[in-house]
This record gives structure tokens, sequence and C-alpha cells, in this order.
């Protein structure tokens, strides 16, 4: 060893995996002296720092190495100095290096990167280095090393903190996964419910179809009941004039005056007859045609002034003895090609609401105007009461369904959204309505038309 080698105030030993010293590489502090070969490491240290020296020792075995452990040491005459150990594994033995000085832990640790050989190399750094003189020629190197050493726990720091971040990440993993399925099962409950309302709509739809279909067919049979009556009236007063004639002639002797009565009860009998049972005749093709159209949906060519008289005829059941009066303006030659059906269940809904709702169930009186004309190729059908009319309350949510201001009072909060439905999904039109409070109400609707036709047949151009 050089007398500056000696002056480092350091210490190297070899122990065995118990902690029992075998013998001392360097010892230019006197450790020696106190603690001979054979003897655990861990006496050297006073009481305070005897389980700290066991910790170091511990984590030696443990980890293979251990770095600038802080342990105060009890030499010869009870002196106390405080020594940096660096401890490494090396084979069957463990080197343990002491120094006052931090930079030659540090020169040491930096001499032994890399060797392969780690306990040949040790001893041989140790016993034959020039410290002092290695201080100075690693002086940049050493501070690469700590440099590294410093980036090193830096790393093992943001390794630490990527570690900590990928848990949570495959924790935020598997509650998105979570959530996705719970997600999934919600919207395939979704669709479920969704696929249910559908049904259910179609068949509310269907029943106020035939609800509407009912009334029509109530009407129908009290209207058609009083011609019929009168047919049947005057069928029994043309048998009764003629079995009076009969008699008459099978008698010796006949009355001119009385033969002439019972011919003018039969001519007038004859023509009464024939008036109501041509009027019954109108109202059953009338609601033939309205009864077909509104049930079966196809499409034709049909007249749309015929269509608009047979529903308002259709419902003089409803209207006949109110003091309410339906006009209506549309163009007698106007021909389309569409649903009748579906013009004629929008017409009957927006009768129906006037008379519930704008009339009060038809004890108000008023008036109800239909227009229709053709403009282009789209026909604009104008419906307006000047009964009760709406708020904006009302106004915004008409359409929804079953939406309803006599809730509890037989609305079901269904007409005006098959209205809305039939107008936008089966004519693919639009509907607007306006109305104030006790001003009525004026329905725009408005549709195309692919072909439209004059009362001849001959078909008119629909792409003005």
């Amino acid at each position: 060893m050089t007398d500056d080698t000696a002056k480092t105030g350091g210490i190297a030993f070899l122990c065995d995996y118990r902690g029992i010293i075998r013998r001392y590489v360097i010892d230019h502090i006197g450790m020696s002296e106190r603690l001979k070969p054979e003897r655990p490491f861990m006496l050297a240290f006073d009481t305070d720092n005897a389980g700290k020296a066991m910790n170091f020792f511990k984590e030696t075995k443990k980890a293979g190495k251990a770095y600038n452990w802080e342990l105060c040491l009890v030499l010869a005459g009870e002196e106390r100095r405080v020594i940096h150990f660096f401890g490494v594994v090396t084979g069957d033995d463990i080197l343990v290096f002491g120094s006052e000085n931090l930079s030659e832990i540090s020169a040491v640790c930096f001499e032994l990167v890399g060797k392969d050989d780690m306990r040949s190399a040790a001893l041989n750094v140790i016993s034959d280095m020039d410290l002092p003189k290695l201080l100075n020629r690693n002086a940049t190197e050493r501070k690469y090393f700590e440099e590294l050493t410093r980036l090193y726990h830096e790393l093992e720091t943001a390794q630490r903190s990527v570690s900590k971040k990928n848990v949570q990440l495959e924790q935020a993993n598997q509650l998105l996964e979570e959530q996705k399925e719970e997600l999934i099962a919600l919207n395939e409950s979704l669709n479920q419910a969704i696929e249910e309302l559908e049904r259910t709509r179609t068949t509310l739809i269907q029943n106020e179809k035939m609800a509407s279909l009912g009334r029509m067919v109530a009407g129908f049979a009290h209207e058609i009941n009083t011609p019929i009556g009168i047919a049947v009236t005057a069928s029994s007063s043309l048998n009764d004039a003629q079995e009076a004639i009969t008699h008459m002639l099978e008698g010796d002797e006949a009355d001119e005056d009385e033969l002439v009565d019972h011919l003018e009860t039969i001519r007038d009998a004859s023509r009464l007859l024939l008036a109501n049972l041509q009027r019954a005749a109108d109202m059953v093709a009338s609601f033939k045609r309205t009864s077909i159209d509104q049930t079966s949906e196809t499409e034709r060519l049909f007249g749309l002034p015929e269509v608009i008289n047979d529903i308002v005829l259709s419902l003089n059941n409803r209207f006949k003895n109110t003091r309410i009066d339906i006009r209506t303006d549309c163009p007698e030659r106007l021909n389309i090609y569409g649903y009748p059906g579906i013009i004629g269940q929008i017409l009957t809904n927006l009768l129906m609401n006037s008379y519930v709702y704008g009339f009060n169930d038809g004890a108000g009186a008023g008036e109800i105007r239909i227009r229709a004309a053709r403009t282009g190729g789209r026909i604009l059908l104008e419906y307006s009461d000047n009964g009760a009319g709406m708020d904006e309350e009302t106004l915004e949510h008409l359409f929804e369904p079953f939406f309803t201001s006599r809730r509890g009072k037989g609305g079901t909060g269904l007409g005006m959204y098959i209205c809305y439905n039939l107008v936008t999904s089966r004519l693919n039109g639009s509907i607007e309505c306006e109305g104030r409070p006790g001003e009525g109400v004026l329905f725009r609707i408005e549709f195309p038309v692919d072909r439209a036709f004059q009362e001849d047949g001959d078909e008119v151009d629909t792409q003005e």
C-alpha cells in the first residue's frame, strides 16, 4: 500500500454469509485492532447502529449489492467514526468496503462497473489501487458515474411511476370494458323497448283507425236509416194503393175520382221511393269508397273533392244537430293519384278534433272550412275552424303521442300524432298548425303528387 492510500481512511474486508469476518483486505482506520477475524462484523458498531448494520448486510445478500450506508464504527479506545459503506456479493463471500469519503465509494463502484469477475476485480481494485490517484484520474468518470447514478434513480422513479400509471390504465380499461358491456346490454334493452314501442304504436294507430271506421259506420247506419225508412213508408203506400185499385177493378163499377187519387198516390210514392233509394245508394257508394280506402291504403286515381265530401257525409250524424257549419272549397276536376284512405283519415281526425276540442263536443257554434288546391306538383290542404283555439303550450306539444288537454275525459292523445305521421311518413309532406285561444286553428298540409288529372282523364303537368 502507498502512503497516499493510507491517508484515505478506508477499510475493506471479506465476510461469509453469516457476517463473520474472514480477513481484512485494507484497514487504515484500525478496525482490526478492535475486531479480529472470525468475529461478526456487526460487533464493530454501537447499539444504535447494530440493527442498521444488520439491515445493510441483509440488503447486500438479498440484492447482491448495497450502496452508501452511513454507519458509526466503534474503534479502539472507544473512538467513534462515521463511515460510508459499500457491499457486494462476490461468489461465496461478501466484500464490504467503507470510507470516510463518499467519493472513494463512488470511485470503487465506478471501477467495478462492467467487470466479469466481480470478486477478483474488487479485491484487486481495493488492494492495489492508489485511491487518491484514482480519484484524480477518474474525476471526469466519477462525474459521469454520479450523473448516471442520478439518471438511474430518476429512471427507477419514472419506471415506478409508469408502472403505477399502467396499473391505473389497466384498471381504467377494465372499468371501460365493464361500462362497455353495460352499455351493450343497455342498448339491447333499449332496442327491445323501441321495438315494443313501435309495435304498440302500430297497434294504437290501427285501433284508432278502426275506431274512426267504427264512428263512420255508426254515422252511416244512422244516416241511411232516414231514406230507407221513407222508402219503406213509400213502398207501403204503393202497396196500399195497388191493393185498392185491384179491389176496385174486381168490382162491378170503379169510381173514376177514387181511381185517379190512387194513381196519384202511386206516382208520388214512386217518386219518393226512387229519390230516397237513390239517396241511400249514394250513401252506400260513399261508405264503400271510404271504408275500402281507410282499410286497404292502396294507391289509386281518385277525385279529391269526392273524398272530402265522403268524409263530411260520413260524419254528418255528428254535426247535423249542431250549430257547426262545414264548408268545402275544392276544384271539382281535381283528380290525383295517391292514397285516398290516408287523406280521409287525416280529415276525419281533424273534424273530430274540432268537434271535441274546438266546439266542446258539438255544444259550441262556429264554422269549419276545408280548402284544397294544386300548386305545381304539390297539393295544399288548408283546414280551419273558429272554435276555442289553442294556447302556446298545446301548440308546442300538439303532435306528440299521448298528449291531450282532455286527459281522463276520453282523449287518447293520438289523433294529431297519427295525422302528423300520416302526412310526413306516408304522404312525404308537411303539416303546420297556427292558433290562439278563442281564435280557432289553422292547419296547413302540403304534400307532393306524382300525377294529377283533369276530369276528362288528361294528365296535368305536375312539374311547374
